[in-house]
């Protein structure tokens, strides 16, 4: 069997190795756009994934209650009555008929996707009643809603407030009427044996509260 042999040119030789290295560089190009494989895809997609929960505040007693406390004694003589849970703090004034409630200590939370910074002393829920004890407004802020803080301030009125009853039923009564969220809280305050059935008066219009 004979050898062969093969002779190329300079000009031949330059341009076989031009079209090797453009081969070489399309398969790069090629490779670099291929479709990743499944998992790879995965750890990316789970590496921008929003993490609300992993970002969301949660009260720590042992984080958090000195920081409340420390709000408690700078604002106890200032209030009538006056509670801390959970990172709030309640407080009665005006001889117990105006309740409010405030966070204890600057933290970040998120709303909306976005971070925000929430500082000691937002204004967080409110509340009122009338001479006769009779509960006349409640509400508390969107944000801090579904957190058991109306449920809190509930209980808060009800230790401090004699003879507290909540008047139901009677909407076209603009005094003692309630928002769709309070009538809920009234009735979630019920269930729970917070408010006994004879402090909530269904369907009756009550007179003008007295003069004390």
């Amino acid at each position: 069997m004979q050898n062969l042999s093969i002779c190329f040119t300079l000009d031949e030789l330059t341009r076989l190795r031009y079209l090797l290295d453009m081969t070489k560089s399309q398969r790069l190009i090629t490779d670099f756009f291929k479709s990743k494989p499944k998992t790879s895809q995965k750890l990316i997609t789970d590496f921008f994934k929003p993490s609300f929960e992993k970002k969301m505040y949660h009260y720590s007693a042992a984080r958090d209650y000195p920081k409340s406390y420390k709000y408690l004694k700078k604002h106890r003589l200032s209030s009538d009555a006056i509670r801390i849970y959970r990172g709030y703090c309640y407080r009665a004034t005006g001889d117990f008929t105006e309740y409010n409630v405030y966070t204890t200590f600057d933290r970040s939370d998120r709303h909306q996707g976005k971070n925000i910074f929430i500082k000691a002393g937002t204004h967080v829920a409110t509340a009122s009643i009338d001479s006769d004890s009779a509960l006349t407004h409640i509400s508390v802020e969107s944000f801090f809603q579904k957190q058991g803080i109306g449920t809190q301030l509930i209980r808060f009125i009800n230790k401090h407030a004699p003879q507290f009853h909540v008047y139901a039923g009677i909407e076209h009564n603009s005094r003692y009427r309630l928002t769709q969220e309070g009538a809920a809280l009234i009735q979630s305050c019920q269930r729970k044996g917070i408010l006994d059935d004879e402090q909530v008066i269904l369907n009756i219009v009550p007179t003008s509260p007295s003069i004390r």
